[in-house]
């Protein structure tokens, strides 16, 4: 991977300081951001010291930087750089000098660049902007901030329709969902990608450090989930963890989507070769018909928490299933011939259920809406237990399938707290926060408590595995979400 790292220090001296320790990390090319320095230096010669190609830029404020000078003095400047070796300068697309430039330059190149920090337009306006971009430099580069899937599917054909003409442009999708570009710039059809020398120093919305890139190589493991929204998961510190204490190159990305963007979701998950997904709510089922296979537990759960890439063929999984199992039988709350009440009959309830069956227990539900909780305990050939009834009865085991609890919902329990019993476990899927009201009445009655938080430590252990063919460690997972 051709890695460019953007410098944005105060002075000179700080940005020769900078190049040279990203020139001992691997950087290929460095981008000088002297709009970004306090004062424009007079003396530009310490740059000599930098031993890969260097790149002038002075952004203007209309195109996202902090360069207010007038053309003639912008022109002054970028001479200056030529005169002490800079190999390219980066002029915008609607700035004369670009022009001006490519006229008078003979042994420097001119990267034509253009920025739009609100959106990603219509596929003919990206069209437009590479073509004109590259109409005026030696290369082009384009970056739009990646709001949507739909952003992203547009950005990645405007990149395949352009590549056929040429391969001298960068594309970039700035923000979260835009990471993708910079951490498969070839798939992109880039000549490279932009980093920032360490986190904190990023240049643009979305950068990563140059070593995190180099670390990934050309062929990095790429994985993500999907769901909408994900703005408080913890899957994307765990996984991140997990691929940096195995040595794994790999990235763990966020694709937030919404239903009618999903097909388009998984075109780009094969057309990339994404090593596959994870799948939450509201997609869990919505993602079924565009897979090419689904095996018999997600088909029993009727959802998918996992998606994995075999060659362009999706297959649809669900580690809630085996982690739930894991994480009950590695704390020994093993339901086997006890009397189990599931509360909820959504698809946590339904994964949940699906481990019961498996473990021969006694399945009882219990729901807000009667006909959903029939329709639960019929699928599983169990019984439904009513609100008022429930505290009446000997249960072995109580589970909580509902978001009552978590963060964002309402802190209130989803049954009458007198269901609990000394020596019974207490299992609430809720893992943030990871101590819930549930457990923490439960554990006052005397039962025995299990977190969602080994259910998600599990399941992610899983999904690792499925997509990389190695088992992290229970430990480095649990960290991982420690540390998120």
């Amino acid at each position: 991977m051709k890695v460019c790292v953007s410098l944005v220090e105060d002075s000179v001296k700080e940005a020769v300081a900078a190049g040279l320790a990203a020139q001992e990390r691997g950087a290929d090319l460095l981008e000088v951001r002297f709009d970004r320095m306090a004062k424009l230096p007079d003396d530009l010669s310490p740059f000599r010291r930098l031993s890969v190609p260097r790149i002038a830029t002075l952004r203007t404020v209309s195109q996202g930087g902090g360069s207010e000078l007038g053309d003639e003095d912008r022109l002054r400047f970028f001479r200056r750089a030529i005169r002490i070796g800079f190999e390219y300068v980066d002029i915008e697309s609607d700035s004369p000098l670009v022009r001006r430039m490519g006229r008078e330059l003979k042994n420097t190149g001119v990267i034509c660049s253009y920025h739009d920090f609100t959106g990603t337009p219509p596929l003919p306006d990206l069209l437009d902007a590479l073509v004109s971009t590259a109409s005026k430099g030696d290369l082009a580069k384009v970056a739009f901030q990646v709001n949507s899937v739909s952003d992203l599917l547009r950005l990645q054909e405007a990149a395949r329709l352009f590549s056929a003409t040429s391969n001298r442009f960068v594309v970039i999708g700035m923000g979260p969902l835009g990471e993708i570009t910079r951490v498969l710039p070839a798939s992109f059809g880039s000549a490279f990608t932009y980093a920032s020398l360490e986190k904190g120093k990023e240049a643009a919305p979305g950068q990563l450090d140059v070593a995190t890139l180099k670390a990934l190589g050309d062929q990095p493991i790429i994985t993500g989930l999907t769901g909408f929204p994900l703005s408080h998961s913890l899957s994307p510190a765990m996984h991140n963890h997990a691929f940096q204490a195995l040595g794994v190159p790999g990235r763990y990305l966020l694709f937030p989507a919404q239903d009618e963007e999903l097909e388009g979701l998984m075109g780009l998950v094969r057309d990339l070769r994404l090593r596959g997904l994870n799948v939450t709510i509201p997609h869990k089922s919505a993602v079924m018909p565009f897979l090419d296979s689904v095996d018999p537990l997600a088909e029993r759960a009727g959802a998918v928490n996992v998606i994995v890439n075999r060659d362009g063929k999706l297959e649809g999984r669900n580690t809630d299933v085996t982690g739930l199992e894991k994480a009950m039988l590695a704390a020994g709350a093993d339901p086997r011939g006890k009397d189990v009440l599931v509360i909820g009959a959504g698809g946590a309830a339904r994964a949940c259920c699906v481990v019961l069956e498996r473990r021969g227990a006694r399945i009882w539900v219990v729901d807000r809406t009667a006909s959903r909780a029939q329709e639960l305990a019929r699928r599983f050939n169990g019984r439904v237990a009513g609100h008022a009834d429930v505290t009446g009865m000997e249960f072995g085991m109580v589970i909580n399938c509902t978001p009552l609890g978590m963060t964002g919902f309402p802190d209130e329990l989803p049954v009458d707290p007198a269901v609990f019993r000394a020596g019974q476990w207490a299992v609430d899927l809720v893992y943030n926060p990871v101590a819930t009201r549930f457990l923490t009445e439960a554990g006052e009655r005397g039962a025995r408590t299990l977190s969602g938080m080994e259910m998600l430590i599990y399941q992610a252990m899983d999904a690792f595995e499925a997509w990389t063919g190695q088992r992290p460690p229970y430990e480095v997972m649990a960290e991982g979400a420690r540390t998120g």
